[in-house]
């Protein structure tokens, strides 16, 4: 193995482990947003717009992640969109804190453009690599998912309880796992802007 294709291999292992945060977050959220609707929603057929929020906020939102993407650069782009994560969850957390509808359905509405932003992990794995590794590039990153099957559930279940405010703490962890995909984005070695066109989900 040469140099150049540990390193192309190490930037696929980062981009793996970001796609099964990114998955961790997803699961987390889902499982957390539907309970929490349910109890403070103001009509129960209320109780799934937070849901319907984030996966609106986050098909609004493609379209600008992908201009974001080519005119910053993978790197920045990602590093923005986990920042908005954090900025979302930190906006859920008041919300469960406060028992606020309104703010958690805009909170997640917020985090739309951090999932769009996640879901080009995976086309930018064929951006880091060399001809002889395009072909497994994308299903070695969207086998990172794994982790998120089964980090997200066990996440929710250790922390919607903790404290005296249900479900503060499970958003809180969305912030860690925020800080933790941003590290391993910052290590990866991405293509000038220029060679490196967003591709839409």
């Amino acid at each position: 193995m040469t140099r150049t294709q540990a390193g192309q291999k190490k930037g696929l292992l980062l981009l793996a482990s970001a796609q099964g945060l990114y998955l961790s977050n997803n699961v987390l959220l889902f499982s957390i947003n539907g309970l929490l609707g349910w109890e403070i929603a103001p009509k129960p057929w209320l109780a799934t717009l937070p849901l319907m929020a984030y996966l609106g906020g986050g098909a609004f939102s493609a379209p600008l992640v992908a201009h974001h993407h080519r005119i910053w650069g993978r790197r920045k782009a990602f590093l923005i969109g986990l920042l908005v994560a954090a900025i979302s969850a930190l906006l859920c957390a008041y919300a469960a804190m406060e028992r606020n509808f309104a703010m958690l359905v805009i909170a997640t509405l917020v985090g739309g453009y951090a999932n769009a932003s996640g879901s080009l992990y995976r086309f930018a794995s064929t951006e880091i690599v060399g001809s002889e590794l395009k072909e497994k590039a994308i299903s070695w990153v969207l086998a990172g998912g794994i982790l998120g099957g089964v980090v997200g559930p066990n996440l929710a279940k250790w922390t919607m309880d903790i404290g005296a405010f249900p479900y503060v703490w499970s958003y809180l962890s969305l912030v860690v796992l925020a800080g933790l995909a941003a590290l391993l984005v910052w290590r990866i070695d991405f293509p000038p802007s220029d060679h490196a066109p967003a591709t839409n989900a």
